[in-house]
């Protein structure tokens, strides 16, 4: 191979080892319940909630694309009346480049809801999740990819098999304590465990030029994550969150927020905010409440030493959920009246 071949394959082998390896990750965190944590399945007051974010990033490098679709609803009462049990599916799919590496999931969730008092001001959630991954990765865009950028790549530089794939169980669990203040306002802190025993499936990286040596097995990803909201007045309230949680290689990503909402009418909110991911990228916030309905909007703004490839670029990122509320209307006893004479 000549030098240029050579940096291509390294470069290439670097990115399928970092991709194959990192968590599905969203600056809306708070608008991807089940990818956040397995104990927010339910846990909201309604019918059925539906919803789904899409991410994409580095524009100028190579295309990733992260969208997510999700439906969960509490269905039933738990051992005692104010306790219930909430179900879930949440469907994601992560792309790098052309599809070069593609990864495909569907996760089903269950979460026990168990109140600490009489009213459910305060709930504590137990929930776990459970399902397939698979991931593919197709060697033959990656080298028209490679030939649009140096002519001098042709086949014979790696293996004849133009496709790899494989899969794996994905098993996570969740803890979860919620409150709500007698004065209005309300806290939220929880933390999971990812990738349990996601062992075995195949590795693509190693065992020759574009790797596709052996199995591998799937670090536990830890995280935790806190959002506390009070209110300012009769029109703002603030909302701080985080979030943290463990990165492929032993790395931590943590994410602050800083949430101001306005309350336009009854049913109309405006929320605007500004966070930050360590050592990587700021972020400008931007949703809307709109009865049952929530939208949001997030751009990051690359501030690490890659802002030189990344060009300041980060993320986009898009999302919204509707919670569906279907209410059984009381049956009301005739009244029969028996006026005095």
């Amino acid at each position: 191979m000549k030098l240029s071949r050579l940096l291509l394959a390294a470069g290439l082998l670097f990115s399928i080892k970092t991709l194959s390896g990192q968590d599905i990750h969203y600056t809306l965190f708070n608008m991807a319940p089940l990818t956040l944590n397995p104990a927010l399945a339910g846990a909201y007051e309604g019918t059925a909630r539906i919803g789904g974010i899409y991410r994409n990033q580095w524009f100028t490098v190579t295309d990733l694309s992260t969208p997510t679709v999700y439906l969960d609803a509490p269905i039933i009462r738990g051992f005692r009346k104010q306790d219930w049990v909430g179900v879930g599916l949440n469907m994601f799919q992560d792309k790098a480049g052309s599809q070069r590496l593609t990864t495909n999931g569907g996760l089903l969730t269950a979460s026990y809801h168990l109140s600490l008092d009489k009213r459910s001001r305060n709930v504590l959630t137990l929930g776990a999740q459970y399902g397939r991954v698979s991931r593919n990765i197709n060697f033959r865009k990656i080298l028209s990819e490679g030939n649009n950028f140096n002519s001098n790549v042709n086949d014979t530089d790696f293996p004849n098999d133009e496709e790899r794939s494989g899969q794996y169980t994905d098993v996570g669990v969740g803890l979860m304590f919620r409150s709500k203040f007698e004065g209005g306002g309300s806290l939220e802190l929880g933390a999971r465990m990812l990738h349990i025993g996601a062992q075995n499936f195949q590795s693509f990286a190693g065992g020759g030029p574009m790797g596709g040596g052996g199995q591998q097995s799937r670090e536990a990803n830890l995280g935790a994550h806190a959002r506390v909201n009070f209110p300012l007045n009769e029109k703002w309230s603030a909302e701080p969150t985080a979030f943290w949680q463990t990165t492929a290689g032993g790395g931590n990503e943590i994410q602050l927020q800083a949430w101001a909402i306005h309350h336009l009418k009854t049913d109309i909110n405006l929320r605007m905010g500004l966070g930050y991911r360590n050592s990587d990228a700021a972020k400008i916030l931007f949703g809307i409440d709109y009865k049952d309905l929530r939208a949001a909007v997030a751009y990051d703004l690359n501030v690490s030493s890659a802002n030189t490839i990344t060009n300041y670029q980060g993320g986009f990122e898009i999302a919204a959920y509707y919670i569906i509320k279907i209410y059984k209307k009381p049956v009301l006893k005739p009244a029969i009246l028996c006026p005095r004479l």
